[in-house]
């Protein structure tokens, strides 16, 4: 037993371990470029679906601020691995496509009146038949907007 003043042995107790800084350029987790394609791909995804419900269902043009936030979150995950950008700008033109897809079967879904099945209907509207008539300037400023986006959070920044 020791007195005060008395020096004891010596501690065998690791050191604890150094703090990780959450503000710097390690603020992310570290993780592989697999992890960071299928969080891509989940946001990609929710951002199709939220494209064609505004789009499809509501008619609505502020799909386009879907579009900017889909593209720079998807590069913001791929930035995080340091992925390189053209592979946000890929997965970004997916999410764009997915989401034309998605409200060419929404809206033979809401098909007003229609006697035929759901299916039936997609056989009748081929989607390229659906699209040409479609096709505009928010679907233009979609795919503009989504690459621009993906490629502005996929950017390589100072370390």
């Amino acid at each position: 037993m020791t007195h005060p003043g008395e020096q004891g042995p010596p501690s065998t107790a690791p050191a604890p371990a150094p703090r990780r800084r959450l503000d710097g350029p390690d603020r992310f987790r570290p993780r592989g470029l697999p992890l960071a394609l299928l969080e891509a791909g989940l946001v990609a995804l929710i951002s199709a679906v939220a494209w064609a419900f505004l789009t499809g269902v509501l008619e609505f043009p502020g799909a386009l601020i879907v579009a900017v936030i889909g593209g720079w979150l998807i590069g913001e995950v791929l930035w995080s691995v340091r992925a390189h950008p053209l592979l946000a700008v890929a997965i970004a033109a997916a999410a764009w496509f997915v989401g034309l897809v998605l409200t060419w079967m929404t809206a033979m879904a809401l098909l007003p009146e229609s006697t035929r099945t759901f299916v039936e209907r997609l056989q009748n509207t081929p989607f390229l038949d659906w699209l040409g008539p479609q096709f505009g300037w928010l679907e233009i400023a979609g795919l503009v907007l989504y690459v621009v986006a993906a490629l502005v959070g996929a950017r390589p920044r100072p370390a």
